[in-house]
C-alpha cells in the first residue's frame, strides 16, 4: 500500500511539473496559475519524503545493498 502511495505522489509531482511548465510557455507570465501549480508540487514533494521516510522507519521499505 505503501508503496502505491509513493508511486502516486512521483506522478503528482511529474504532472505537476508539466502543467507549470505548461501554464508559464502559455500565459507568459501573467497570470499566477504557474506559482499554483509548482506550489502544489513542493507540498507534493515534501508529502512524498515524509512517505519516504516513515516507510524506512516502520521497515516497509527495506534498502538491500
Amino acid at each position: 500500500m505503501l508503496n502505491i502511495l509513493i508511486i502516486v505522489a512521483m506522478l503528482a509531482i511529474v504532472l505537476s511539473l508539466g502543467s507549470g511548465l505548461y501554464y508559464l510557455v502559455r500565459d507568459r507570465g501573467q497570470s499566477e496559475r504557474t506559482v499554483i501549480a509548482l506550489s502544489i508540487r513542493v507540498f507534493l514533494s515534501i508529502l512524498l519524503l515524509a512517505l519516504l521516510a516513515w516507510g524506512f522507519a516502520s521497515n516497509a521499505i527495506s534498502v538491500s545493498i
